[in-house]
């Protein structure tokens, strides 16, 4: 895994999920202030909610990008290796 893996892992997709990835997110855990002004450093639970969707979307496209590669490269591999004439390989069996 090229992010590195267990908890470090997972602490720093949280991290990455924390922080808005586009202008339309309204807010997010690092903007998010509580009734005196202050920043706070506690997500709601909706917050949290969506950091998680995100992350299990994240997952999701991945799975889907890897299955689509494998399924393209077994084509690949079946049209190379069924174009590949194998007569001279019998022939030394004869």
């Amino acid at each position: 895994m090229p992010h590195g893996s267990g908890t470090a892992h997972k602490a720093m997709k949280a991290n990455s999920a924390l922080l808005p990835k586009r202008k339309k997110q309204k807010f997010s855990y690092a903007s998010s202030k509580d009734e005196t002004n202050r920043f706070t450093k506690k997500a709601t639970p909706e917050q949290l909610q969506e950091i998680r969707d995100r992350i299990q979307k994240e997952k999701k496209q991945e799975q889907k990008k890897f299955i689509l590669i494998t399924i393209v490269s077994i084509v690949i591999l079946y049209f190379i290796v069924t174009s590949i004439d194998l007569n001279w390989w019998y022939k030394g069996f004869r």
